[in-house]
């Protein structure tokens, strides 16, 4: 290959690695022979899947914080494809203890019990152990941030736009339990701040914890839509800087900024979407307010969302062999 045709596909390479050409509908990115884009970022070349935990962390508590968000992000970098699975903090599991017992009780528990001030991955370890226990899905990463973080990281971002389907709000909304900042959120295209798109995934009232999960997944495809932005480029510095301080993870930095890239390729319109909330029902022999998981439409969720019905087969058998499903 003549040595300005080696320039210009280098060129290529590293440009459509972060932002691939469109041709007819389709995001094309040049390879690099003999190594994969995931091979090039420390990331496996194969389907890998990371636990994303959103706490709710007070500012003057200690202690194990409540698990308010529990989504599986699962990225196909062969085939440039992700989809998210938000699970209900609810949903009865087998949840593991750090005697190496198990109790059945609600997913978001696992945290709460494992929980170490000493070794801050134990509890989000439990967690994905939980995950893998009930639905045989193994977790390979795992990503844990608290509600302020969230805040930052979208405040750098330029903040995100949502389409907010029903006009809701609560005057009394506090993200403190001390200073009180009213929320109401009109019809239609809205563009959030990062205070503003916490709340707007946050509050309870007049809702359910199934409509606060859709709307936590539109926060995250609308700041995934916003970084994916050309016009976004010089925030980078400062949305990577906000997220280091507001994250804890067990992925590298080149792992991260691997994972980024992955989610700017693939694009929100193609990043699919769905909550195991659709599968859950009310635990009627329980004596609290839990749920369960139906084994055929979690199937059905999983392997939709995964693009892997078999998947979806082995974590409905696997719910079933726990002992959790109604």
């Amino acid at each position: 290959m003549p040595p300005i045709a080696i320039l210009v596909y280098l060129f290529l390479v590293f440009a459509t690695l972060l932002q691939p050409v469109s041709v007819a509908g389709l995001s094309l990115a040049v390879p690099v022979p003999g190594v994969s884009s995931a091979t090039m970022f420390g990331l496996p070349d194969r389907p890998f899947t990371v636990l994303i935990v959103g706490l709710d962390v007070r500012p003057a508590q200690g202690g194990p914080s409540r698990t308010d968000s529990i989504l599986l992000l699962r990225v196909d970098p062969s085939n440039n494809r992700a989809g998210i699975v938000s699970i209900p903090r609810d949903v009865l599991m087998r949840v593991p203890l750090s005697n190496g017992g198990f109790t059945n009780d609600r997913i978001n528990t696992a945290f709460v019990y494992n929980w170490s001030a000493d070794d801050g991955g134990q509890a989000p370890a439990a967690l994905a152990a939980t995950i893998q226990e009930n639905l045989g899905i193994t977790v390979d990463y795992h990503v844990v941030f608290d509600q302020r973080g969230a805040a930052d990281i979208i405040d750098a971002a330029g903040g995100v736009t949502v389409q907010v389907g029903e006009a809701f709000g609560q005057a009394d909304y506090s993200d403190d339990d001390i200073n009180v900042v009213p929320q109401y959120f009109e019809k239609g295209s809205q563009h959030l701040d990062g205070y503003e798109a916490v709340a707007y995934g946050r509050i309870r009232e007049g809702s359910s914890d199934f409509d606060r999960i859709r709307r936590q997944q539109q926060v995250a495809e609308g700041l995934v839509s916003q970084l994916s932005s050309p016009a976004s480029v010089a925030r980078l510095p400062g949305v990577w800087r906000a997220y280091v301080d507001a994250v804890d993870d067990d992925m590298s930095m080149r792992q991260s900024a691997g994972l980024f890239v992955f989610l700017k390729r693939i694009g929100t319109g193609r990043i699919v979407t769905r909550s195991l909330g659709d599968a859950a029902v009310s635990c009627t022999s329980c004596a609290a307010a839990i749920l369960q998981l139906l084994p055929g439409e979690t199937a059905r969720i999983l392997g939709e969302a995964f693009d892997d019905p078999a998947l979806g087969e082995a974590a409905s058998a696997q719910l079933v062999a726990a002992g959790v499903t109604p």
